[in-house]
């Protein structure tokens, strides 16, 4: 069985991703891994002795951490009763260590399919909604990521916008959104923001032959003519067609990177309700 995978603090954002991911994971019978990862603190010993000494701390701030852990495991449980979502295929983790190198590690021994995790803020993708663990992850992790902004409340998924290149490494994540599509039946639009209208009938013959490779009723193409900036022209896509997923690939050569410092982080505001999937694009 696939499983998802859902790296927790136990706050507000988190809980919010938390209960997302058990919809999705009850609509598509998927099992759930909840993590929780405490980074000790690197302690030195001074002199003869102490060793001892720092053993006892280390063995008390593990305790401590690991008491808030299953107090908010039972927290968690008993949101999952109240949303009366299945908590039986919920396997929960507490592990030490740095988040990226655990979530590193359950990707290996698991079959994880792609990860939820809860961003905070109601500005868009940058640094400060999204938060520098959720960055870590998405940049170093070759999974896809679901961002959860902490006001997205889980609904039937109808739409999913897809924004792309058409280029040939953007198959496979639109081949991987339509897979969820035919279980969860909502419709994708590959969106494509006419940036220079020389390239316009490129652009629509890559788009006729998307067409005929995946042949689906659910799959649409949308182009859209540049209004101010990109990132104005898909916010107001977005907005307009009740988009409730919206679906982005993380380029090789820093795309997030530049993603992130871009006008995009400013302005692409997903009415701070959208969750945005990351792709990896294909190697």
């Amino acid at each position: 069985m696939k499983s998802i995978l859902i790296p927790t603090d136990f706050s507000e954002a988190a809980d919010n991703a938390y209960l997302y991911a058990l919809h999705l994971a009850n609509h598509l019978g998927l099992k759930v891994f909840v993590l929780y990862v405490y980074m000790p603190p690197i302690l030195s010993a001074t002199h003869g002795g102490q060793p001892d000494i720092l053993q006892n701390i280390y063995d008390e701030i593990e305790l401590s951490k690991f008491d808030t852990y299953k107090k908010n495991v039972q927290k968690l449980r008993s949101l999952a009763e109240q949303h009366n979502l299945n908590s039986d295929n919920i396997i929960f983790l507490f592990e030490d260590g740095s988040l990226v190198q655990t979530i590193k590690k359950i990707v290996e021994t698991e079959d994880i399919y792609a990860l939820v995790m809860g961003t905070t803020g109601a500005t868009g993708i940058s640094k400060a909604m999204i938060g520098s663990n959720t960055v870590d992850v998405i940049k170093n992790v070759n999974k896809p990521v679901l961002a959860i902004p902490v006001d997205a409340k889980f609904k039937p998924i109808e739409k999913v916008a897809f924004t792309t290149l058409y280029r040939e490494k953007d198959k496979k994540a639109i081949d991987e959104i339509m897979q969820i599509g035919d279980k969860l039946k909502f419709d994708t639009y590959c969106v494509h923001v006419i940036d220079n209208v020389d390239y316009t009938n490129d652009v629509v013959m890559k788009a006729e032959e998307w067409s005929k490779d995946f042949n689906c009723s659910q799959l649409q193409f949308t182009f859209l003519e540049k209004n101010g900036t990109v990132e104005n022209t898909i916010n107001d896509f977005l907005r307009d067609n009740n988009i409730d997923v919206l679906a982005i690939v993380k380029r090789n050569r820093s795309f997030f990177d530049r993603l992130l410092n871009s006008s995009l982080s400013h302005q692409f505001v997903f009415h701070s309700h959208i969750p945005t999937w990351v792709f990896h694009e294909e190697k």
